[in-house]
């Protein structure tokens, strides 16, 4: 069965995050403490909220679909604004926000769902739409590609 485009972000995003507490909840030896730690959350949780509205405002702005699961209704390649750092600003948001969960849950094991989730999302989520954008729009996202990497 072909996963790609099949389960969005959002879901994908809560499997890994009650991965994380589960991983907390059974395996309570694995905590530990770091100074700041509310400070440090609070910094990735605002980070990943500017990231995730600039992503739409610039989505928006272009008048382009920013739904994951139809990337075959993108009007054009968004290049500017945020997308000019990051092809993918909206699923660094979500990393990020699973970062700021493991620091949440103070479990060392929560850090080992961030990789898991971000090689998912590369292989069945950024892929297909990297193969769908150079298929609508072949020279226009060449171009982007070389120019911004896939995450920052």
């Amino acid at each position: 069965m072909n996963l790609a485009l099949k389960v969005i972000p959002p879901i994908q995003f809560i499997v890994s995050a009650s991965l994380m507490f589960t991983l907390s909840y059974y395996f309570p030896q694995y905590t530990f403490y770091l100074p700041y730690n509310s400070t440090i959350i609070l910094l990735l949780i605002i980070i990943a909220v500017i990231l995730g509205i600039l992503a739409l405002y610039d989505f928006h702005k272009h008048n382009t679909t920013h739904h994951p699961h139809t990337p075959e209704k993108t009007s054009t390649v968004v290049n500017s604004g945020i997308y000019a750092y990051s092809r993918n600003p909206m699923y660094l948001a979500l990393v990020l926000i699973l970062f700021a969960l493991a620091l949440y849950f103070k479990n060392i094991l929560c850090f080992a769902v961030i990789p898991l989730f971000v090689g998912y999302i590369t292989q069945y989520q950024i892929k297909p739409e990297e193969k769908m954008l150079d298929k609508l729009f072949p020279i226009a996202y060449q171009d982007y590609s070389q120019k911004v990497r896939r995450w920052f």
